[in-house]
């Protein structure tokens, strides 16, 4: 019987892990910013999911909420595990920087490339300035699609403070944005 058991724990785990892999994937990679690193966070997730999959209540959260809420407790994790590392890199240069897909087609323009990129890295520079709770509501809802009620499950914390983190990530981007306009211009000017 236990075998039995063990095998539709083992299909249902294939199930969710070929549907749901490239959501918890792309969580993790706007999360930490970092391709092997989000790497290494989804495989965690799916080893702790298949480990948990016997206690999953469907009534209380749905899969992709519940993937969420262990993918962004996951990064946090990583984060908390790998500060060290981080300093180290940021203190003495160790040459990693800022990953980004860039559009390497023919047809792009160099300059629409260089501009997506320079955006593409300003964005990274800002989430990973900004604290947790606001990065986290921030990807939850731009990146990954997910309502405020959603994040709250995922966060644990009342919806009405979902929208408040929500609003100060918002105001934190903008205001970041307007900054390196502003020195762009003036750059611009001499």
């Amino acid at each position: 019987m236990a075998l039995g058991v063990e095998a539709a724990r083992t299909d249902n785990f294939d199930v969710i892990f070929s549907v749901h892999h490239d959501f918890v994937a792309t969580l993790a990679y706007a999360m930490l910013g970092n391709t092997q690193d989000a790497e290494d966070v989804t495989q965690e997730v799916f080893l702790r999911v298949y480990k948990a999959l016997p206690s999953y209540r469907p009534d209380q959260a749905g899969v992709r909420t519940w993937l969420a809420t262990i993918a962004v407790n996951a990064c946090r994790s990583h984060r908390s595990r790998n500060f060290l590392r981080r300093l180290r890199q940021r203190a003495f240069g160790d040459g990693h920087e800022a990953e980004g897909v860039i559009d390497t087609s023919a047809w792009g323009a160099p300059e629409a490339q260089a501009m997506q990129t320079e955006l593409r890295c300003t964005l990274d520079a800002v989430l990973s300035s900004m604290r947790d709770d606001h990065r986290t509501v921030l990807v939850l809802h731009y990146y990954m699609d997910l309502s405020c009620q959603e994040i709250a499950h995922i966060t644990n914390c009342p919806e009405g403070t979902v929208y408040s983190r929500l609003h100060y990530a918002r105001r934190i981007v903008q205001a970041r944005l307007e900054r390196r306009a502003r020195r762009s211009d003036n750059e611009v000017e001499l």
